[in-house]
């Protein structure tokens, strides 16, 4: 699920700039520029422990984000890649930390991974889904170990209790809402066509 992405030059320039990122890059700049959108589109920094904290939320439990790993990507993302600043600001529990925030740079490839290749992920997780069904029909067969198959397609509930969760800002209660009137759309759709 890493991301190449060629963003068009300057004005009249016509060279385009290449950048490959990794799935984690691409989740480190998905997660500072939802921060933005949340605080309706100024920039909202992040502590390198506080992103390790959220991706570990995110992946919950199916892979440990440590700061081994991140603080190296982060740093790749600053210095070579150029798509983030680390600024040093004081801690509200004391020490001097560095703080993340995207470059317009940053911004712009990952609003272009977002809006432009958003359907391709969710075809790829859904496909994903769909290809480990045969694995977890088994494993939940032989030994009805914790109902797997059950959790699976307990998917569309999970993503409405998603929808359901307080929301945080006034951005977050205006998404809040359309996903729920859009849930709601699609679910009376799905029901007319199961009867």
């Amino acid at each position: 699920m890493g991301k190449s992405v060629s963003i068009p030059g300057k004005k009249g320039d016509k060279l385009k700039k290449k950048i490959n990122l990794s799935p984690i890059e691409v989740l480190i700049l998905t997660q500072l520029r939802s921060r933005e959108l949340r605080n309706n589109g100024e920039p909202v920094g992040q502590y390198g422990y506080e992103m390790i904290q959220n991706l570990n939320e995110l992946f919950a439990g199916s892979w440990k984000a440590k700061s081994g790993t991140i603080y190296p990507i982060l740093s790749k993302l600053e210095q070579s890649k150029k798509l983030i600043t680390g600024e040093r600001k004081q801690s509200p529990l004391g020490p001097v930390k560095r703080v993340y925030i995207l470059d317009d740079l940053g911004r712009e490839c990952i609003d272009y991974i977002i809006y432009e290749r958003f359907e391709g992920d969710i075809e790829f997780v859904m496909r994903y889904m769909n290809l480990l069904t045969p694995f977890l029909v088994r494993q939940n067969n032989n030994d009805n170990s914790n109902g797997i198959f059950e959790k699976m397609m307990s998917i569309p509930v999970k993503s409405i209790k998603i929808a359901k969760e307080e929301a945080i800002t006034e951005v977050d209660e205006e998404l809040r809402q359309k996903k729920l009137e859009t849930i709601k759309n699609q679910l009376k759709q799905i029901l007319k066509e199961i009867d």
